[in-house]
């Protein structure tokens, strides 16, 4: 980067319209602390209501882990302005609009609104340099439907899975209902097209479950997808984009999840302590070359950015690796996977965040 770090102006966006609201806030005060300790002295706080207004927050990050800085006073309101020359964004201050430049946009938005590709696309029309995903890599990324549909194309293994729209079993459950059980076996999980962190899933042994998994499901999205359970050890792999590698990507060694209960939710996620998180994962080296190579590859075949994390179950039956997911903006509080697989694999807070902001630049 032609800038020294430490004169960059960082403006890092929070909050959001998701039910993932909550989980941004603390994985956005894990942020602005590493910026700090990196020493970037411009960091702005842009956080986004749950009904979506958007302000410009001056006080301590402590209140952003906490949502205390949505009730302060001194919060102005933020305008982007489309087609900008310079990149940043207005605050109404005294009945007049003051200009703020930006030279990094950093979005820790998880969910709707914040990793589907939508405020990606604002960056892109404030002709706006980000951090992480652009536009397509992170809708498809988000839509479970597409991404197993690339996956499936590319011949990357994934658990068998099906689809339904919300249109389809309304007008016929019976119908829709058998279809699934036709093509699956139970037990499946059912799991909104684009929700994140687990929010909407269930895990459903006969019909009656099924069904009332499909209607939580239907809450959160008008489609559904609708996979075989798999028995078997949960694997992540974080990736980052590193400008100053050969081939820009940097994938890290796996960890493993052992889940305090039937299946890793958003409860086990972000609040319950008591998952287990192994690093480095008991892998054979060719189990772990196959997972580096499906994570390089799923990564490559969404156009990912910045950085993502590639989700694998390893089918206990069959030694089988299948590929889960692959999450363009994962959690990023103290007790994430991603930063903890990130710095076990020999990049420290220090420079895993300025590596971030690098790729943005670059």
């Amino acid at each position: 980067m032609s800038m020294k770090f430490e004169d960059l102006s960082i403006c890092v966006i929070f909050g959001g319209q998701s039910n993932e609201h909550e989980i941004s806030a603390q994985s956005a005060s894990y942020i602005i602390n590493l910026l700090k300790e990196a020493n970037a002295k411009n960091i702005y706080q842009l956080g986004i209501s749950k009904e979506g207004n958007c302000f410009l927050f001056h006080g301590r990050v402590d209140q952003v882990k906490d949502g205390s800085w949505l009730n302060d006073p001194n919060n102005q309101t933020v305008l982007f302005k489309l087609g900008e020359k310079g990149q940043g964004f207005y605050v109404e201050e005294d009945n007049q609009l003051n200009w703020y430049d930006v030279d990094v946009f950093f979005p820790v938005l998880h969910g709707q609104n914040g990793e589907d590709g939508t405020i990606q696309g604002l960056f892109d029309m404030l002709n706006a340099n980000f951090v992480g995903c652009g536009v397509l890599s992170s809708a498809v990324s988000m839509d479970k439907v597409i991404s197993r549909m690339l996956f499936d194309y590319a011949g990357i293994p994934q658990a068998e899975w099906t689809w339904l729209k919300k249109k389809e079993y309304l007008s016929n459950k019976d119908k829709a209902v058998e279809n699934i059980e036709a093509e699956l076996a139970y037990p499946v999980f059912v799991k909104p097209a684009n929700a994140g962190s687990s929010v909407g899933i269930n895990k459903a042994y006969d019909r009656k479950d099924l069904e009332n998994s499909l209607d939580l499901a239907f809450n959160y999205d008008s489609k559904v997808v609708i996979e075989a359970g798999i028995i078997g050890r949960e694997i992540e792999l974080a990736i980052i984009e590193d400008p100053d590698l050969e081939d820009n990507i940097f994938v890290s060694e796996a960890g493993e999840i052992i889940p305090d209960r039937d299946f890793y939710d958003y409860e086990s996620k972000y609040i319950s302590q008591d998952s287990e998180l192994i690093i480095p994962a008991s892998l054979t080296d060719d189990q772990l070359k196959t997972l580096h190579e499906y994570a390089k590859t799923a990564f490559n075949l969404v156009d990912g950015e910045g950085l993502s994390r590639a989700d694998f179950f390893i089918e206990k039956s069959t030694g089988k690796i299948l590929l889960n997911e692959i999450n363009t903006l994962p959690g990023f509080t103290a007790i994430s996977m991603y930063p903890k697989l990130i710095q076990h694999s020999g990049y420290n807070p220090i420079k895993l965040i300025k590596t971030l902001i690098n790729s943005a630049i670059n």
